[in-house]
Formats: structure tokens, C-alpha cells, sequence
């Protein structure tokens, strides 16, 4: 028996209806697209119980004889819920891939936060630093280039390339943050060797005449201010079209470490985003529009010109100078703008299938400032445009007998732009980038298992133009070298593959392995870079000789489940082949009117990977809960039998959380969901490296303390405040992490005060 089921007013297919079949007491949920389905019934009387919250349960009695298919349409109960959302053609589920979530709480929890600060609450998600307020998620320890990020559907296309560049996405646009572990390349593309990225924002309201959300955020360390709010919902005389407009606006200072301040860490952002959604029974159409504007100071004292002057502050384990609080953004900054469009359309078929048809358009511009000489602090040293457009289409189609096909194709056009007018010669040259690919993924759902296989094959073409230093050229100019004319053409093509299964043993297990073949492309720094990467202080050369990097990886995750106990475990071991990093090139340095800088060559070599996550909670009582997050990852180079750099250091995160009760003389009180947390965090010594790779050894093993309280207040069904109080670094610890690139010559944030209001209405 299948069916689907409808809202009477709005004739939208509904997803997560409850479906209950008596007596046999079986359930299920209906997907994304408002169908479910039962399988191998005995004929005979049977009654369905279709319910949903806020609308009128609809029970039918039927006399099964042979496969059958029913339809409900249901209505509003008398009594109208205004919280509750109605929403069709919701994404669903589409892998048998380990998909970790913030939860709700984390999420409140994260406000304020950047988009890796955010994640890093996710065992095996960590963060690489450029400082104080620069950070890129590391899952499994990959990052930058082999971790993709879907912002809204869309992969996010900027400057990736660079440690010190950020992504350019504000975490209040999203309502949904999540990670996939496994090598998704199959439905995701190139790139998606380290894992996957999924910003999903909250789906559109379908009747909510208006609401929102407002939410403030204040932090001790930096005397910072986050104010966003959302406006959203639907326009009566088109009761199908739903609209969004959000707006975000930060500041911050400069960052205190436990007993100094780091000068020039500011940071001003102002982001905002738009969206326009209209359905039909059959059909939805999307428009969405955002806008990304940052300006970030980089520490002043990471700028230095000689290698002695870099022994010294080594040496001193801290900055000579000293520095007072300040809001003002000086040179060394970034700034950063991204501009993101898309269009999108979504069709369901009469036979249970849909077809997505999805343009895009991305806008990022970089512009980072160097300390110059003179008046010239005012013009960029770095200034690149990136456009990029995409078109994606795919067919997925769900079949009564549990059989899934998803077949689509996906097309990229990049060009990137030096700015002119910089009066230094650009690290990477102009290119142009033209990607395709076709996919298929056939996927066979059963009650208790779950099966999938995909394959894809991709073809990039790219064309690059420039002029770099000849270094082989001395002619006693400003940068006593030549120039000359480099790029060329290079095209890759791979195909890649992926094999999953989930076993359900029963309602307490869940059993997952997957093995993905994936692949990345050399990026154009790694094949063209030519110059002295500002934020990285380093003189980076490319070669244009390099092959795209091959991936396997393998993923075994279990989870567990009952009234005490929760855990998930992933365990997981990848090969690359053909894995490209940046070396030291053996003592060679350059002099520039900047400075002295060492030289890091791009070269090529297999490496391995594996590693073990754990998150796991106890429900000791109805009121206390333990809660530990685990990671440990072990990578090499297996060509020379060498350890792999910047590889995140073991981790563990433990904590007790109190639900406090909330109740009145009566029993009853608009106070609800207090509660009181405190975590530990212990981060050990990096202990395995190559000591003549580094200017230092990785820093000491260190434990932080941090507490967070919160409560909220319902006023009515319709508006809800909620406020949080957190401290982190409870006992302002004075400490280096080995994954901040700016540990050679400061220390991390010391003692932070976290203040949090959301108001829901």
C-alpha cells in the first residue's frame, strides 16, 4: 500500500506525517514529497490513522486485497498552533553517508560564532587558524580545498585556496549546520575528498502571515556586538508565495589573550540575504540573493621582516610590543565581499519522481593590505575578483518496490580576475575554469537495510595567464628580479564511485560503511602561484606539472540508542594518492622591499589517513546528562615514511548538563527549558611531526573550562525569549594551540563572557 498526503488549503504535499496501521500498530513518516508507503501486507481489514500537529487526524477503514494507493488531504484542527510550519518539497535523505547535525541547542549555543567555531562542536571537526578571528573547518584533518561547502545548495566558490581564507558565509543565514564524514564526490563533485559542508537554511513559511527572529550577542574579549534579525512569511493575496529578508551587523575589538592584547584584531561584518519562494501541488520556484561584506585585521606582529627577527619572537614566546584595546582596523587587513544568486526550480511527477533545475551566480572579491612604505597602506597588495556561474540539474525518482534512482549533471564556469593597480606582482595569474560532470546513484531501501551505489565522471578545463618573478633574473629593480610570462592550459577528467549500506538491526542500532572513490584537481595556486602570499608570510611556487589527487576512503559508523544511552562512532582510513602540499624548499629564501621570506615549493607524494570520532551522552536522571566528544587522526607520508603538517592533535570534550526543573506553586510557569553546563576540554601536544619542518615545535598539551547557563520565557504561543550567560576559558588560560598558524608568536584567546538574547516571534 502507498499514497500521499496533501494540505487541504494549501494542496501542498506535507512531509513528516505520522502514518499508523492497525492492528498490526506498524508506522511510518512520509518523505519530502508528502508520499509513504507500507510494504508486504496480508490482505484483510486494516485501519490508517493519518496525524499531524495542527491538523485534524483523518482515520480510514479499508479491506486490503491487493496493492493499493490513498490519498489524504488534511485540514487545519479548530485550535490554530502558530509555531507550527507546514512545508512541501523538503529535501530528504538521499545517503546512506554518516550526515552529523548541530543540534537545536548547539545551534542556539553558536550564535556569534563564525561558521568552523560553529562546527568544531562536531567530534572530528576541528579548525585551522590565522589568528584570533580568522578560522576554515578541518574535518578528519582536511581542509581548504578538500572540504566542500554548500551554502543553500550552492557550493561556495572563493578563495578557498588560501589557510588564512575564511569562508564567506554568515552562520545566522542558516538554520540547519551539518558534515558529511564520507567522500562525497560522487554527488557533490570534485573536491569533497576531506568531507562535506551542508548550510541549510530554514525552509520557507508556507502560512505564517509574519514572524521572525531577533538575536543579540555581546562578548567581554573584544568588546564585541552581533545584532541579525529575520522578517519572514507570506503575502495573503498569493497565499503560495512566502518571503525572507535577514540582516546581520558585527564589531568587534582587539582580542585579549589571558594577560595581553593582540593590536589590530578587529573585525567589522555586515551580511545580508533575501528570498523569494512560490508553490504549486506540483511545483516550487526559489530566488535567493546574499551579500557578505568583512573587513578583518590581522595581528600587527605577524608581520616580520627578517628570520632573526622570527627567532627572536620564538624565542621570547610572545610579542615584543604591547598593545592597548582598540576598534581600529589597520594594515596587515583582508577585505572580503561575496555576492550569491540563485534561481531554482523543483517539479514533481504524477509518478512519484521530481526534477530540479538550479542556476547560480557568485561574486568574490579579495582585497588584503600589506604594511607599506609611504601612502601606499591604501592600496590593496592582494586584489582578486572571482565570477562564477553554475547549472545543476538532477531526476530523482523514489519506486514502490524501495528502489531509488538519482541521475544529474553539473556544469561550473569560473573566471578569475587580478585586480590592476596593486603595484606588486599577484601570487596567482588570471584564469578561466570550465567544469562538467554526470552522475547516477541507484538506491535500494528496505525496513531493515539499505544499499547504494553511485558513479560519476567529471572533465575540467583550465587556462591560465600571468606574469611571475624570473627568479633565475637578477636585474636590481625594486624587486631585484625579472619578470616573465607563465600559464598554459592543463584539462583533468576522472570517474568516481561509491559504494554505502546501513543496516537497521533493530530500533536501537544503526550500522553504516561506505567506501567513496574521489578526486580533486590541482587549484591554481598549487599549479601557478608565483609570489609572496601576504597572510601566510611565505613565497609560494607552484608547479604546473602537479596531477589531480586520487581518494579512497572508507567509513564505518555505529549508532546507539535507548532511554540512557546515546553514542555514535566513526571509524575511518583514506589513501591519496598523489596528495599535494606546500614544503619548505630547503632553506632557500627571498628578499623582497617587504622583507625576507622562506620559499615553499608545491610537490606531490601518497599519503594515509585514519583516524576514530566519538560523541557519546548518558542520561544519568531525568534532569542530569554526561555528554564526551572524542577525535584522534593519524596521517603520513607514505612515499619517505614522513609525518603530513598542520594534522589536528588528539582531543576530547566531556561535560555535565542540568536541566533545571521550572515550575511554579501550581505547577506551571512561562519559564521554560533552564538549564546549567560545564565542559572540560583537553587538547594534547602534537607529537607527531618532522622537527626540521616547522620554525617550532608544537606547543604544550593544555585543559580550558567553560560554563554556559541558560533559560528561556514563552510569553505565548506565538513569541518566545530566550537568553544564555557563557564563559569560555573559564580560569583564562594562557595557552597555544598547534593549529593556529600564528603560534610561533602568540597565544590564543584568553577568558571570554558570552551574552545571548533570541526573541522568536
Amino acid at each position: 500500500m502507498k499514497g500521499r498526503i496533501f494540505d487541504a488549503d494549501t494542496k501542498l504535499p506535507m512531509s513528516g506525517v505520522s502514518v499508523t496501521l492497525s492492528p498490526s500498530n506498524r508506522q511510518t513518516m512520509t518523505d519530502g514529497h508528502g508520499y509513504f508507503s507500507f510494504r508486504e501486507l496480508c490482505a484483510g481489514s486494516v485501519e490508517i490513522t493519518v496525524s499531524s500537529l495542527g491538523y485534524t487526524d483523518e482515520k480510514r477503514h479499508l479491506q486490503l486485497t491487493s496493492n493499493q494507493t490513498i490519498n489524504f488531504q488534511l485540514t487545519h484542527s479548530d485550535v490554530v498552533l502558530h509555531d507550527v510550519e507546514v512545508i512541501g518539497h523538503a529535501p530528504t535523505q538521499r545517503s546512506t553517508a554518516k550526515i552529523i547535525s548541530l543540534s537545536e541547542q548547539q545551534m542556539d549555543e553558536s550564535r556569534g560564532e563564525n561558521l568552523a567555531q560553529a562546527l568544531s562542536k562536531i567530534a572530528g571537526v576541528s579548525t585551522l587558524n590565522t589568528g584570533s578571528n580568522i578560522a576554515k573547518p578541518v574535518i578528519n584533518g582536511m581542509h581548504s580545498n578538500r572540504v566542500l561547502i554548500m551554502n543553500n545548495g550552492i557550493r561556495q566558490e572563493g578563495q578557498q585556496w588560501g589557510a588564512e581564507h575564511a569562508p564567506e558565509i554568515d552562520p545566522f543565514t542558516a538554520k540547519k549546520l551539518s558534515v558529511v564524514k564520507g567522500a562525497e564526490s560522487v554527488r557533490y563533485g570534485a573536491d569533497a575528498i576531506g568531507g562535506v559542508v551542508l548550510v541549510d537554511p530554514a525552509p520557507m513559511p508556507i502560512d505564517k502571515t509574519l514572524g521572525g527572529e531577533l538575536h543579540a550577542v555581546g562578548a567581554s574579549n573584544g568588546r564585541s556586538g552581533t545584532f541579525s534579525g529575520t522578517l519572514e512569511g507570506n503575502i495573503k493575496k498569493w497565499n503560495n508565495l512566502a518571503w525572507r529578508a535577514q540582516g546581520t551587523y558585527k564589531k568587534a575589538g582587539s582580542i585579549k589573550t589571558a594577560n595581553y592584547y593582540l593590536g589590530n584584531t578587529g573585525v567589522n561584518e555586515i551580511d545580508f540575504s533575501t528570498a523569494l519562494s512560490y508553490n504549486t501541488p506540483i511545483a516550487k520556484f526559489d530566488a535567493y540573493y546574499s551579500h557578505y561584506d568583512t573587513e578583518l585585521g590581522i595581528f600587527t606582529g605577524a608581520h616580520i621582516g627578517t628570520l632573526e627577527d622570527i627567532q627572536a619572537i620564538i624565542d621570547n614566546g610572545r610579542p615584543f610590543l604591547t598593545y592597548d584595546f582598540s576598534y581600529d582596523i589597520a594594515s596587515p587587513r583582508q577585505r572580503v565581499k561575496h555576492d550569491l544568486a540563485k534561481l531554482k526550480a523543483h517539479h514533481d511527477f504524477a509518478n512519484g519522481a521530481s526534477l530540479d533545475v538550479q542556476y547560480a551566480f557568485q561574486r568574490d572579491h579579495r582585497q588584503e593590505y600589506d604594511i607599506r612604505r609611504g601612502d601606499r597602506d591604501a592600496i590593496p597588495s592582494l586584489n582578486l575578483q572571482l565570477t562564477t556561474q553554475s547549472m545543476d540539474i538532477s531526476y530523482d525518482h523514489l519506486k514502490s518496490n524501495g528502489l531509488r534512482t538519482i541521475v544529474g549533471t553539473s556544469h561550473i564556469m569560473q573566471v578569475n580576475n587580478n585586480i590592476p593597480g596593486t603595484l606588486t606582482i599577484p601570487i596567482i595569474p588570471n584564469y578561466d575554469s570550465y567544469t562538467g560532470g554526470i552522475y547516477g546513484i541507484e538506491r535500494l531501501v528496505k525496513n531493515h537495510y539499505e544499499l547504494e551505489a553511485g558513479l560519476r565522471y567529471d572533465y575540467k578545463y583550465f587556462d591560465a595567464a600571468g606574469y611571475r618573478l624570473d627568479l633565475n633574473n637578477p636585474t636590481g629593480t625594486e624587486e631585484n628580479y625579472g619578470q616573465e610570462l607563465y600559464g598554459g592550459t592543463r584539462t583533468f577528467h576522472n570517474i568516481t564511485g561509491s559504494l554505502g549500506a546501513v543496516w537497521h538491526p533493530n530500533a536501537k542500532w544503526d550500522l553504516r560503511s561506505n567506501l567513496g572513490l574521489a578526486w580533486r584537481p590541482p587549484s591554481a595556486n598549487e599549479l601557478y602561484s608565483s609570489g609572496l602570499h601576504h597572510g601566510a608570510a611565505l613565497y609560494e611556487i607552484g608547479d604546473d606539472q602537479l596531477q589531480s589527487e586520487r581518494s579512497y576512503k572508507w567509513v564505518n559508523s555505529a549508532h546507539y540508542e535507548d532511554e540512557k544511552w546515546r553514542f555514535d562512532i566513526d571509524l575511518y582510513g583514506q589513501y591519496i594518492h598523489d596528495y599535494i602540499y606546500a614544503q619548505p624548499s630547503s632553506g632557500e629564501f627571498i628578499q623582497t622591499v617587504r622583507g625576507t621570506f622562506p620559499v615553499f615549493r608545491y610537490e606531490q607524494s601518497n599519503a594515509r589517513f585514519w583516524g576514530l570520532d566519538l560523541n557519546a551522552q548518558y542520561q544519568i536522571n531525568t534532569q542530569l546528562n554526561y555528554h564526551v566528544n572524542a577525535a584522534m587522526v593519524r596521517a603520513k607520508n607514505v612515499s619517505d615514511g614522513t609525518y603530513l603538517p598542520y594534522i589536528p592533535s588528539d582531543r576530547v570534550t566531556h561535560g555535565l548538563r542540568w536541566e533545571v526543573p521550572a515550575t511554579n506553586q501550581e505547577g506551571t510557569t512561562r519559564w521554560t527549558s533552564p538549564f546549567i553546563q560545564v565542559d572540560h576540554q583537553y587538547v594534547a601536544r602534537q607529537s607527531r611531526y618532522e622537527p626540521e619542518s616547522d620554525y617550532a615545535a608544537p606547543p604544550a598539551a593544555y585543559h580550558l573550562f567553560n560554563a554556559v547557563a541558560g533559560i528561556k520565557y514563552k510569553a505565548n504561543s506565538a513569541h518566545t525569549l530566550g537568553m544564555s550567560l557563557g564563559v569560555d576559558n573559564l580560569t583564562n588560560t594562557l595557552y597555544k594551540d598547534y593549529m593556529n598558524r600564528f603560534r610561533y608568536y602568540t597565544h590564543e584567546m584568553g577568558r571570554n563572557i558570552t551574552l545571548r538574547i533570541q526573541y522568536i516571534f
